[in-house]
């Protein structure tokens, strides 16, 4: 199950944007990150879950909007990693030429050995 951290500065992205970003970042994320071919690497939106939090005051040098997202390092995800982070940054950027407003931020893709288990 990837985790979706987003990150943003307070006042900077707008409480409806944000909300929307976080309800569409399942799809966008999942279509980047599936793997057909490996039935132990498959993901759906159901598979993402999105933790959103507000920077804090002792911060330092953070962007407006920062998106890390940790995944389970397959051999699959690491050989095209660029072109898939490149997937999601497109469908972020999509999202918010949408909104007029003009944001500094990043997607970055953490593949990470993983164990998962659901209660």
């Amino acid at each position: 199950m990837p985790l979706v951290v987003v990150q943003h500065k307070t006042g900077r992205v707008l409480e409806d944007m944000l909300v929307t970003l976080t309800h569409a970042l399942p799809d966008i994320v999942a279509g980047a990150l599936d793997v057909p071919e490996n039935e132990a690497a498959r993901l759906t939106a159901g598979d993402i879950e999105v933790w959103v939090q507000e920077s804090g005051k002792y911060d330092v040098n953070t962007k407006d909007l920062e998106i890390v997202i940790w995944v389970t390092d397959f051999p699959e995800r690491k050989k095209d990693l660029e072109r898939r982070k490149d997937v999601i940054l497109q469908g972020v950027r999509t999202f918010l030429a949408e909104y007029d407003r003009n944001l500094s931020g990043f997607v970055w893709v953490l593949l990470q050995p993983t164990a998962f288990g659901e209660l």
